[in-house]
């Protein structure tokens, strides 16, 4: 194999803030010459509580800032994959005034700085700080104040409106009696109102006292997004939550995400580097957790409670506890910009599969009805290239984890070993609890796709849908090729 070359190197310059007509300011960058700028505003938390914040917070809060704002505002490429993911991986040199610069220039806080985000977005921050002039120090720029009170809640968890993340906030304010701080950001203004009315119904049912909505607005102007992929909104979702527990007296700040997507394992071969997600994964959270109590200088933690859950699991809970009718006000669907007021979820993307699967299992359809789908799971056909191989990775990934034991998953899924070494358990019971996991995932996948075939042969159902290339995949090999190459036997001998 050739040298890899160099990655090109972009440049970041933080420019001074502009203050629009309205009141509001807007966040300027400098990417490559080009002036690129975003909206950034949050809102609800009080102003006592936000000037008591350091100002190394507030220094955070903007760096985080400006990572999404690059990431959203370079491209990677494109979808093609002619060099195993090479071309997705950017390089960004940043130069930003603070108004903390001792503490920013420490090596150990660049360092886990640019370590968490070269994990998350698999591209590299190189960052160079100065002093922020006084003038361009305003505490509250971004701040929309909410009411003073004395409220305070004992739980802060990030809220997407996703079915997750509502059984996080329903079992923390039904099961376990907390006020929760529920953080949540909109890209689009298509989610906004579903967090919105999710978050009303809580209060209503529970009391206006349950909980509080902490919403944030960062938004690139002018068609400045070139990349979608978003590698980096969880570094600037963290960041808020654990500003929010910082404001609260808080240090604990909870994504709620089934294990089976925060470990999100390649559904095929070329889903490699940047293009496989890690908003949640153990080590992200890990990573987040170092960082942010180099920050804040206390116990801060950032986890993942639902960890050891399946979607199934999820959505069951969600039942159990008197909330199934709100299922079908939440939202799964990766491709928002699409999203009409019949259809709800596209059907094709793995969101709006898993989800689908999750419901069927455990008998909860009826709340989930399929005509928001714009492609039915079972019944329609799936003439896209991409839809399909993404439905059948899906397929093929459950019937190998329905049966799969340790072994095998590290044999198969190298990158899991990433996970268990980030687990706050013993490398072989992470190991068992990570495969118990994904056999349940499996079965409740595969569950779903025997009770359809009962009635009906796979080729009764209509061409390229999906139980036509289930009943077409039985004659294949169902396990995942993975090449030799890509097994680290140094990291299987630390497991074992």
């Amino acid at each position: 194999m050739g040298a890899v070359a160099p990655l090109s190197k972009v440049e970041v310059r933080w420019l001074p803030p502009l203050t629009k007509s309205g009141g509001d300011e807007v966040l300027r960058l400098d990417i490559a010459g080009r002036e690129v700028a975003m909206t950034l505003r949050i809102g609800q938390l009080n102003r006592q509580l936000v000037e008591g914040l350091q100002d190394r917070a507030l220094d955070l809060l903007e760096i985080a800032a400006l990572v999404y704002c690059a990431d959203a505002a370079v491209s990677r490429g494109g979808p093609a994959d002619q060099k195993m993911g090479e071309k997705w991986h950017r390089r960004f040199v940043a130069t930003m005034p603070v108004r903390d610069l001792k503490f920013w220039q420490r090596e150990s806080v660049i360092q886990a700085l640019e370590e968490t985000l070269m994990f998350l977005s698999g591209d590299r921050f190189e960052f160079s700080f100065s002093t922020k002039d006084e003038q361009d120090a305003e505490r509250s720029r971004f701040f929309k104040f909410g009411r003073n009170s004395s409220w305070k809640p004992h739980r802060v968890l990030m809220f997407s409106g996703g079915l997750d993340s509502f059984a996080g906030a329903v079992e923390e304010i039904v099961e376990q009696k907390h006020r929760v701080a529920l953080v949540s950001h909109a890209s689009s203004t298509k989610i906004a109102p579903v967090q919105k009315r999710l978050i009303s119904v809580l209060s209503e049912r529970y009391g206006p006292e349950t909980c509080r909505h902490i919403p944030m607005t960062a938004q690139l102007k002018s068609r400045s997004t070139a990349e979608r992929t978003h590698r980096t909104r969880s570094f600037l979702f963290a960041v808020l939550g654990s500003i929010t527990a910082t404001a609260f007296g808080l240090d604990r700040v909870s994504f709620h995400e089934n294990g089976v997507v925060s470990l999100n394992l390649p559904p095929v071969g070329n889903v490699v580097g940047t293009r496989a997600t890690r908003t949640t994964h153990p080590k992200t959270l890990k990573l987040f957790t170092d960082f942010l109590r180099l920050v804040f200088e206390n116990d801060m933690r950032v986890d993942n409670p639902f960890f050891a859950r399946t979607k199934a699991d999820v959505v069951e809970r969600i039942s159990h506890l008197g909330m199934a009718d709100q299922i079908v006000e939440t939202r799964s669907c990766a491709d928002v910009h699409n999203q009409t007021h019949q259809y709800f979820h596209c059907g094709r993307c793995s969101q709006c599969i898993d989800r689908r699967f999750a419901m069927l299992s455990k008998g909860l359809e009826r709340f989930d009805p399929e005509d928001a789908y714009r492609v039915d799971l079972m019944s329609d056909a799936r003439p896209n290239g991409t839809d399909r191989e993404m439905a059948l990775s899906y397929l093929r990934n459950a019937v190998f984890f329905e049966n799969a034991t340790p072994d095998a998953l590290t044999r198969s899924f190298p990158v899991v070993l990433d996970a268990v070494n980030h687990l706050d358990s013993p490398p072989d019971t992470a190991m068992s609890m990570i495969a118990d996991l994904l056999n349940r995932h499996g079965k409740a996948v595969t569950s779903v796709m025997r009770r359809t075939l009962e009635s009906k042969s796979p080729g009764e159902f209509p061409e390229q849908s999906l139980p036509r290339l289930y009943g077409e995949m039985q004659s294949a090999l169902p396990l995942p090729f993975v090449p030799a190459a890509s097994v680290d036997k140094t990291r299987m001998r630390n497991y074992r």
